[in-house]
């Protein structure tokens, strides 16, 4: 500022105003004056002169003033973030508006706002809006959206414009945060809220896909409810957004539930309607969807082109019981044939039968030649479902025979079919299709087709080859066909091969119907020379049956004279000739010759018609035909007499009784009982032929006669061969008997080989008894018999044992003592006994003595049983029980010194059998005695317990060594008060662990728990003591001494059975014991639950710390940290740093902020926090916020890192604590990027250096100046020369020059600007220019 003029000499005066000096002058003189002038004129220190007006008025209170100044100050210095602070930390005036809306209200009077007021202004709306200190309105709302949507969406919130709110979060794509707020707001507004197909209209024309995921998550959070899906596709489709649409289809169908048959028809039918087939086959590539609409699908495929596809979904269809897709499938699988053949055995195999057999019809019937071959492979696998016969018909209808052929061969050959029609349409498929060779193997191996339509076809067929009619003709016997067929294409050749190579069998067929047709004789003959074999009886009968049996009587006496295998029928007949031809030497040689080989019954009857009777009893008699001999020689006939020697002769022959029975009941029969007695009988020699004569003469009533013959043949010729016949004599004895009873006795003594026990029991039966008792005394082995007889049936035991006495024999003697046991006299039973010396009835003496029990009996079976005894030949088993039974019996005899005498000596006795017997009826003397001398000394014990004598029943157990002997000895005393001897006698017990249980068991029952602790304890301490032992001793002590357990299980508890214990301890309810043995057995985990659920008795901090360092279950590890915060929280510190290693920090940490104890485990989350996991660090960190330890903090940020930068800041911005605030605003710069923020804090907390070092890591060159310009205005020189050099890369230089100039502080700028002249200079100057010397530095002018 300045101004020019003339002097009045005319000279130019040049005058420049010194501003500062002038304001300094009117700061002086006129405070207010200058504060005026500098402002509008804009002179330099104008902006200290305000700031320091504008403190002036705030410190004397003066707000109207101070906004004045700070709304007037030059270049708006004052219009800064600190005035702003400065005016809201005024307080609120009620009724009146803030200072700070005061001042904005001021400013927008004539002005604008600038950015940091704009911004201050906002946030205080903001505060206001968030605190509801501003009443939400829509209006509002609308204003805030282009603003700051987050708030707009709160006041819309509030003014309860749910529509806008909704439609905002959409258009910002946050469709998550839309759902979320919907689900919140739905009750209080739920008739504000919009429809969501409208919203999804508005979406899909912005964001098609976006539109389609807001679809999705719709129907995933609220269900198709709020959008139905359909409505949605076809919105999508309508816009031609396929692919979002089928996206969207795809993203609710995760499942293939029949639930979502529509949407998934849906899905195909857009696809198929609005893509190209290749997506559809491609999406019906995926298996994803199969419960679709299938028949409407496939109509959609069909018109696609995709005929395959849609074939399928037909059958797929017609699978599920749809109806109305029979024509599709026909229609699809004609239009698919060509392109893929391969797909038909597939879909045939699947559908019903009658669908199946519809495609074939069609691509039959549409191209027969093109689709034969298809289709023949079709059905081929799957006949057993098709209808076979429609099949045929199909086939026969399109001419394809070799196809059907093809068909038939498997049905009929390899699946064996037995159908007539299929049989009869596979030979016309062959004979059709000219295949010759199939059509004669068909006819040849077939037995179901039908011969009358087949010869029909091979009629019409004209055939060259005839074997395919004759194998007709010959399996259905139509021989008469074949022959007139044959004669007619002169082929007889052809019935000449085939009689002699394939069917000779035929022969009789083939000439009957030669006969029946006329055939050259000639020709006929020699067709029957030529085959080699053949049924001859056929022949014959069929010969016969024409009259021509003259014709092959040569061929007949062929085959007879060289044959040996010949059928009776040609015998038969041949000698039917030989009869007719009345050459009766011939027949009679004949019949003779070849008896047994022709049919016997007719020759016979052939011969009687021709008046031969003696041929015909030949005939009859070689058939051994009894009815027709009996008729031929009846009495009555003329000649029958003629007859009787040849019937005779046959009788005997035959050895019938019946034939016999039949002849002799016929009268007369003088002449045929002559005939036998006088001409057949004496000549015969086979003794079975004679016995059935005898047998017949005798029933026929003919003793007298039959008397003399047996006496003759028995008795009185020394050559007959039947003087020893053992039959013949009991039937003699037996007819004398009967004719002359009183010579019966004489009889029997001139003969001794009849049988005796069966003619005795006859004569017995007649009441002969001294005839029969003879008998058995003649007979060799008849004693027994004649003693049975004299005690049984005669009752004379007199007699019997005179007998016995006779006979001296042993079983005589034998069966007289049973008789006598019988009748109870068992004395005398014995003395046969004794007498026979028999050992077989030992068992049965001892048994009979045993119920009676007198002395007599007893000293009898003694005696008898002594000499079974001495007696030789005795097996060992007999000698055992024989001596058993004397040791007994002299035992209950009381013979004393003969039973210690016995025993002495060798014998067989079981004597502890004996001993047992003497034991259970209380002979317990014998029974000592007996057990001592088997020393057996477990019995020899019981019995000692039974006569009380303890201390020999302890010898005894001794000697017998056995742990049931001890402890029945040791029951004995326990029972009889005898505890001393009892404990003995355990000591031998407790060693076996087995029968610990038992013996402790028994004690305390009985109520000797004392005892049984002094045995245990003894037991325990002996050597190899058994688990058991310590285990039953801790279980006592559990049960009855409960103080001791502990003790126990501390010193023993390794060797005792824990299971056991455990049991006990539970049952006592003894749970740090409890807890104690599952640490033992290494169970920690359940020494910890032990110790949880029973804390009080159970817990012992160093045990229950050491049993969670070993558990495996974690979750008991947290329950132990809840134990110690609840109980013990002296101690959770030292806890958690033993497990810190077994649980997750994270989670105890959790816990302890839930229960308000986190400061109990600081030490232990100090010493995890190497883990830097973010709950320990925050739980950490606000520990030290707690205590103001500011140096841990910050030790703890600087080192660990994993925490929330922006939450930690913001609880951390209004601290009271100054360096708490520094650390807020350490953690604004260097983690949240908030650098203005940390500056303005230092700024207000007067940490300057701080403040510079921010600016420096903003690397913001608007930040750098505007901290240099409030250094500036602050009156910090130094401080913005601090900036300068620190900040020195990012720095503006004009920017510095200006403040330096306006601050006047230009010695401050001139190092930074000489450093940033020569960085320009180094950069710009020219090429090859040196650098001035640098000055020496050891210059003491430098």
């Amino acid at each position: 500022a300045g101004f020019m003029g003339f002097t009045q000499g005319g000279d130019v005066v040049k005058a420049r105003v010194d501003l500062p000096a002038l304001v300094e002058r009117l700061r002086m003189t006129d405070p207010l004056l200058a504060l005026r002038v500098s402002g509008r004129a804009g002179l330099p220190g104008a902006a200290a002169l305000y700031a320091q007006e504008f403190k002036g008025l705030i410190s004397q209170g003066d707000v109207n003033g101070a906004i004045r100044v700070a709304i007037e100050s030059p270049a708006a210095s004052l219009r800064t973030l600190d005035t702003i602070r400065h005016f809201q930390g005024f307080p609120q005036i009620p009724g009146e508006p803030s200072v700070l809306m005061v001042y904005f209200n001021k400013i927008l009077e004539d002005g604008a706002l600038n950015a940091v007021e704009g911004v201050e202004l906002a946030k205080y709306i903001t505060e206001l809006v968030e605190k509801q200190k501003i009443e939400g309105s829509e209006e509002l709302g609308d204003r805030l959206r282009p603003l700051d949507a987050d708030l707009a969406l709160n006041v819309y919130r509030e003014a309860g414009c749910h529509g806008k709110a909704v439609r905002l979060l959409i258009e910002r794509q946050m469709f998550k945060e839309c759902l979320a707020y919907v689900k919140a707001t739905k009750r209080e507004a739920a008739a504000a809220l919009p429809d969501w197909l409208d919203l999804l209209t508005e979406l899909v024309a912005t964001n098609a896909e976006g539109a389609s995921e807001f679809a999705q998550l719709v129907y995933s959070d609220l269900g198709a409810a709020a959008a139905d899906p359909r409505a949605v596709v076809a919105l999508f489709v309508d816009r031609g957004c396929v692919k979002e649409a089928s996206g969207y289809l795809m993203a609710l169908l995760t499942r293939d539930d029949e639930a979502d048959e529509e949407l998934q028809t849906v899905l195909f039918e857009i696809n198929l309607l609005h893509t190209a087939p290749m997506q559809v086959e491609a999406l019906f590539g995926q298996g994803r969807y199969t419960k679709y609409d299938a028949k409407k699908i496939a109509v959609l495929c069909e018109k696609a082109g995709l005929h395959q596809r849609a074939l399928k979904l037909y059958c797929k269809a017609l699978m599920k019981g749809e109806g109305g897709v029979d024509d599709g499938i026909e229609r699809t699988a004609v239009a698919a044939a060509p392109t893929a053949p391969k797909w038909l055995p597939g879909i045939v195999r699947i559908l019903p039968s009658a669908s199946g057999f519809g495609i074939v019809r069609a691509l039959m019937l549409s191209s027969p030649r093109q689709n034969a071959p298809i289709c023949t492979e079709a059905v081929l696998p799957h006949l057993g479902k098709l209808d076979v016969k429609a099949l045929v018909g199909v086939f026969r209808e399109a001419k394809a025979f070799a196809a059907l052929f093809r068909i038939l061969a498997v049905v009929v050959r390899k699946d064996g079919s037995t159908d007539a029609d299929l049989h009869t349409a596979f030979a016309e498929a062959a004979i059709r299709s000219g295949n010759s060779e199939e059509a004669e193997a068909i006819t040849r191996t077939s037995d179901h087709y039908d011969p009358t339509a087949v010869l029909t076809l091979l009629g019409e067929s004209r055939l060259s080859d005839p074997w395919p009619y004759m194998n007709v003709c010959d399996k259905h016997g139509l021989w008469g066909e074949l022959v007139s067929y044959l004669i007619a294409t002169r082929n007889l050749r052809y019935l000449d091969l085939y009689l002699c190579e394939r069917a000779p069998q035929n022969t009789p067929k083939a000439v009957a119907a030669l006969f029946d047709a006329g055939a050259d004789e000639l020709y006929v003959s020699a067709l029957i020379g030529k085959v080699p074999a053949f049924p001859a009886g056929e022949l014959v009968e069929a010969a016969r049956a024409r009259g021509q049996l003259p014709l092959i009587t040569g061929w007949m006496e062929k085959e007879v004279a060289g044959e040996e295998d010949v059928e009776e029928v040609v015998y038969t007949a041949l000698g039917e000739r030989y009869i007719a031809a009345g050459a009766a030497g011939a027949a009679r040689k004949y019949l003779k010759e070849f008896a047994g080989k022709y049919a016997a019954a007719d020759v016979g009857r052939h011969a009687e018609a021709a008046g031969q009777a003696e041929l015909a009893f030949l005939a009859y008699a070689a058939g051994d035909l009894d009815r027709d001999v009996l008729r031929l020689t009846d009495p009555a006939q003329a000649r029958a007499a003629e007859l009787d020697t040849l019937l005779a002769e046959y009788l005997v022959r035959r050895g019938c009784q019946q034939l016999w029975a039949d002849a002799l009941a016929r009268t007369p029969r003088e002449s045929l009982v002559n005939a036998v007695v006088a001409h057949t009988l004496p000549k015969v020699r086979n003794a079975e032929r004679l016995s059935v004569a005898v047998k017949a003469f005798t029933q026929a009533g003919l003793p007298d006669k039959l008397t003399l013959v047996l006496e003759q043949l028995v008795l009185n010729d020394p050559s007959s061969p039947f003087r020893d016949n053992r039959y013949l004599q009991n039937l003699l004895i037996l007819t004398v008997t009967q004719t002359k009873p009183e010579q019966a006795m004489s009889y029997i003594k001139r003969m001794d080989q009849y049988d005796a026990d069966k003619v005795a029991s006859i004569l017995l039966k007649k009441d002969l008894k001294e005839e029969a008792l003879q008998l058995y005394k003649q007979a060799s082995h008849g004693q027994a018999k004649a003693m049975q007889l004299l005690i049984g049936t005669m009752k004379d035991l007199l007699r019997a044992k005179a007998y016995a006495m006779e006979a001296n024999s042993k079983e005589c003697w034998l069966l007289l003592a049973n008789a006598y046991f019988a009748c109870g006299n068992v004395l005398a039973a014995l003395d046969c006994l004794a007498q026979a010396q028999d050992t077989t009835l030992v068992r049965k003496a001892c048994a009979a003595v045993a119920e009676a029990r007198t002395p007599e009996l007893l000293n009898g079976l003694v005696a008898y049983l002594l000499a079974v005894h001495a007696a030789e030949g005795c097996d060992t088993a007999l000698l055992t029980y024989t001596d058993t039974e004397l040791v007994y019996a002299m035992a209950v005899a009381q013979q004393a010194a003969e039973l210690s005498q016995f025993i002495s000596q060798p014998n067989l006795a079981n004597l502890t059998q004996a001993g047992e017997r003497c034991y259970t009826q209380g002979l317990f003397d014998a029974a000592r005695t007996l057990f001592t001398a088997d020393r057996n000394f477990p019995r020899l014990a019981a019995t000692l317990i039974q006569q009380r004598q303890y201390l020999e029943a302890l010898d005894a157990a001794q000697k017998a060594c056995h742990i049931s002997t001890w402890k029945q000895v040791c029951f004995a005393c326990v029972d009889a008060g005898e505890l001393r001897f009892a404990q003995i006698a355990a000591q031998h017990i407790v060693p076996v662990a087995v029968e610990l249980d038992e013996l402790c068991r028994y004690f305390e029952r009985k109520g000797h728990i004392r005892e049984l602790a002094d045995l245990l304890r003894t037991g325990v301490a002996g050597e190899a003591p058994h688990i058991g032992l310590y285990t039953e001793l801790a279980t006592l002590y559990c049960q009855y001494d409960r103080p001791k357990v502990m003790g126990y299980l501390t010193a023993s508890g390794k060797k005792v059975n824990r299971a056991a214990v455990m049991r006990a301890c539970e049952e006592n309810h003894l749970w740090d014991e409890l807890r104690l043995l599952h640490t033992l057995n290494e169970d920690f985990d359940s020494a910890v639950t032990t110790t949880l659920d029973h804390p009080a008795c159970a817990w012992d901090h160093a045990a229950f710390v050491s049993a969670c360092q070993g558990a495996t279950i974690v979750d008991l590890l947290y329950n132990a940290v809840q134990l110690y915060v609840s109980e013990h929280p002296a101690l959770l510190d030292e806890f958690l740093c033993a497990i810190s290693h077994r649980v997750s920090c994270d989670t105890v940490v959790a816990m302890l902020q839930r229960e308000d104890c986190a400061a109990l485990a600081k030490d232990w989350m100090l010493s995890v926090q190497k883990v830097n996991s973010l709950v320990v660090n925050s739980c950490i960190n606000d520990l030290h916020i707690e205590e103001e330890d500011y140096v841990a903090l910050k030790a703890s940020l600087t080192t660990y890192r994993n925490f929330d930068p922006h939450y930690l800041a913001g609880h951390l911005a209004a601290h009271p604590l100054m360096e708490m605030r520094r650390i807020a605003a350490y953690l604004f710069a260097r983690s949240c990027g908030r650098h203005q923020t940390a500056i303005d804090m230092s700024l207000r907390d007067k940490l300057y250096q701080d403040a510079v070092e921010y600016a420096h890591a903003s690397g913001d060159t608007g930040t750098v100046n505007a901290l240099m310009e409030r250094f500036l205005e602050l009156g910090l020189p130094e401080c913005f020369a601090a900036v300068l050099y620190t900040c020195y890369d990012i720095t503006e230089p004009d920017v510095a020059l200006e403040l330096a100039w306006r601050h006047k502080v230009p010695d401050l700028l001139m190092p930074y600007l000489c450093q940033v002249l020569k960085e320009l200079w180094a950069a710009r100057r020219p090429a090859g220019t040196k650098d001035q010397a640098e000055p020496d530095a050891s210059d003491p002018s430098v």
